[in-house]
């Protein structure tokens, strides 16, 4: 029988094996990456980590709840001192899903941003709404997005990685498709869901030794198979994340933030 936790969570697991569904559950805040998001999230890939290893599992299907896919940090958290260790939570998330003893596919509708970008590099194969947009709007913050770069260039192309992580243009889902980071595009929110059941239940029939070495081997290809190309990808971000450029700028950001709501 199907499994599923409780729906009033920020991350909502969904086991239905041997496919399990990982649902980031916070639409109010666009599932934008908060301190009980990240717990929720890593809670969900231990419980997911757990039933590849007991051959219950061997995909796992990821998607947003409400009108994003999921819109990066969480502004109010980093303005009190949360992006260094954001930045270690989503490295090791992006980690644990590419080195993951399953296939993971991201249902992508909405926004995703920054860390919902990086997120989606992490994934196998991404499926995106015609409302999908990917980038990293996140240099007018001081914080640079190369933590998302060590799943990001085998993704795509170390020049489309690069443009992407630079220029702070977002990627439609169509241009997103022509990069290599999505792997089909769908029509409406509903083609969207309905060809991802498709693709999940023809991977869940699908024996999952063999889809297992294959994609331990594309790891081993693509060199994401190496920790220390996480770390370094890591410490990229780190090097900038407490600096006073970042300081000031998310203090600037939050200040028209108070005056917007002052004014409303």
């Amino acid at each position: 029988m199907p499994e599923t936790d409780d729906t009033s969570a920020s991350v909502v697991l969904h086991f239905d094996a041997p496919i399990a569904t990982i649902v980031l559950n916070d639409p109010d805040r666009r599932n934008a990456m908060s301190h009980d998001l990240l717990d929720d999230l890593e809670g969900c890939l231990d419980r997911v980590e757990a039933a590849t290893r007991a051959n219950s599992c061997h995909v796992l299907r990821i998607r947003g709840e409400g009108p994003a896919f999921c819109a990066g940090f969480d502004l109010n958290a980093m303005a009190e001192g949360a992006l260094p260790s954001f930045l270690r939570r989503l490295g090791a998330i992006c980690r644990r899903l590419r080195h993951l003893d399953a296939v993971v596919v991201a249902e992508v509708h909405g926004p995703a941003l920054a860390g919902g970008c990086a997120l989606v590099s992490a994934c196998d194969i991404v499926h995106a709404g015609p409302d999908a947009a990917f980038g990293y709007p996140v240099h007018r913050l001081g914080i640079s997005p190369a933590v998302s770069l060590a799943t990001l260039v085998p993704g795509t192309s170390p020049g489309a990685a690069r443009a992407l992580t630079l220029s702070g243009e977002f990627l439609d889902a169509d241009a997103a498709v022509r990069t290599g980071l999505a792997a089909a595009t769908h029509p409406d929110r509903g083609a969207l869901g309905e060809a991802v059941t498709v693709l999940c239940d023809r991977l869940g029939a699908m024996d999952a030794a063999t889809l297992r070495a294959t994609k331990r081997f594309q790891n081993d290809l693509d060199g994401t198979v190496d920790p220390e190309v996480f770390s370094r990808s890591l410490a990229a971000s780190l090097a900038t994340s407490d600096s006073e450029e970042f300081r000031s700028r998310i203090e600037a950001v939050m200040a028209r933030k108070r005056a917007a709501e002052d004014r409303g």
